[in-house]
């Protein structure tokens, strides 16, 4: 299935999980600045889509939300998408914030230990949410 990804070895034996994002960030790639879609990442790197093909070791350099600009390399690319290894991991707490904020879905928070952040789950039981009038 990978076998036409160029720079692909061992998919599957990855450092840490996957996480599923659809976040578009702006990135640096040569001269060029642009807004690509990230799909999925982890502590060590990511995935993205939005950019021509890359070279691999080409640098891309990812405007991640809250954060200082992140220098990685492209480990495998094909067609607009692009395997993505960080210079330098995320702290595991930089990645837990960025999956509770951006992730697809909520399970991720839980499964991360932060709590659900809504106004209904905050609620004292018994005490339906505020609503307000339309």
């Amino acid at each position: 299935m990978f076998d036409d990804f160029e720079g692909v070895e061992n998919i599957n034996h990855r450092r840490t999980r996957r996480v599923g994002f659809e976040l578009p960030v702006r990135c640096k790639h040569g001269l060029t600045r642009s807004t690509v879609m990230l799909k999925d990442m982890t502590t060590h790197g990511a995935r993205i889509e939005g950019i021509p093909r890359q070279r691999i070791g080409d640098t891309v350099t990812l405007f991640l939300p809250e954060l200082a600009p992140k220098l990685a390399f492209v480990v495998w690319s094909k067609d607009k998408t692009s395997g993505l290894e960080f210079e330098l991991p995320l702290h595991e707490n930089v990645f837990a914030n960025l999956v509770a904020d951006f992730a697809i879905g909520h399970l991720q928070r839980l499964e991360l230990g932060r709590p659900e952040t809504d106004a209904a789950t905050q609620a004292k039981p018994g005490v339906p949410p505020a609503r307000h009038a339309a």
